[in-house]
């Protein structure tokens, strides 16, 4: 668990070992205030996530809310402007940092603001039924400023960003799926076992081809065709020649097949 100043600490880490990797599972656990990120917690957001990044042992972060009413609510409005002076990585704690293994956010509840903005930073973004998503900062003046303006865009494309960033309008569980916010819905009280059960897959995929896959994935967006082309085949030999790979042709020739479910 995450070390912290207070009594109960308002982000709780744990590794996971699994077959072919572990799982980081990160907490944001202020229940009491819908999930609000605190200057404490976004220190230790921050910290998370750089060692989600630099840890080469970890192979898929899971990001979730305590409780059953939030997954983030957004902000605590109460301490913004110490957030926003004490870190660079992001206000709400390492939002700014561009994570390149496979990163899976489960909301069970209210997705709102800056808490919106955490989950779309999940290459895999799970949904429980009850579940609701808003730009509710436009209600009261305050900026995107963890990534929002990015990846809404990207994500959803203008004709269903747009509309949420201007509007600050509530949507569905439902209408987020739809519009590509949420890639699968689960049953209710079910997504983190979802969300488990996906990063446990992950894990015992060959590793070397993900990674190469998503880091073309994430370089090559925004290139022009002919350039994101070459980045794409910078991948080939260094991958094919790793261990990882050699061992799923191996299984592969030996008949073994894995599909993912």
């Amino acid at each position: 668990m995450t070390d912290s100043t207070s009594p109960t600490p308002p982000v709780l880490t744990q590794v996971h070992d699994v077959e072919g990797g572990a799982i980081l599972e990160i907490v944001l656990n202020r229940p009491e205030v819908h999930n609000a990120v605190n200057a404490e917690a976004a220190a230790l957001l921050a910290e998370a996530w750089k060692r989600f990044r630099d840890d080469e042992r970890l192979t898929v972060a899971l990001f979730h809310g305590a409780g059953d009413k939030a997954f983030c609510s957004g902000a605590d409005l109460t301490g913004l402007a110490e957030m926003g002076a004490a870190l660079a990585d992001g206000p709400m704690g390492g939002s700014r940092i561009v994570q390149r293994k496979p990163v899976i956010t489960v909301a069970q509840g209210y997705a709102y603001a800056g808490g919106l903005e955490l989950f779309c930073h999940g290459h895999i973004r799970l949904a429980e039924p009850q579940a609701t998503f808003s730009v509710a900062c436009r209600r009261w003046g305050v900026p995107l400023v963890d990534g929002g303006t990015v990846y809404l865009p990207r994500l959803l494309a203008w004709g269903n960003a747009l509309p949420l960033m201007i509007t600050g309008q509530r949507i569905t569980a439902e209408r987020a799926y739809q519009i590509g916010l949420v890639w699968e819905l689960t049953a209710v009280g079910q997504g983190l076992a979802r969300a488990f059960d996906m990063a446990r897959q992950i894990c015992q995929q060959p590793r070397d081809a993900l990674l190469a896959d998503l880091a073309s994935a994430l370089d090559g967006a925004h290139l022009p065709l002919e350039s994101a082309l070459e980045r794409e085949a910078e991948n080939l030999l260094p991958v094919m020649q790793s261990e990882s790979t050699q061992r799923g042709v191996e299984n592969f020739l030996a008949g073994k097949r894995f599909w993912f479910n």
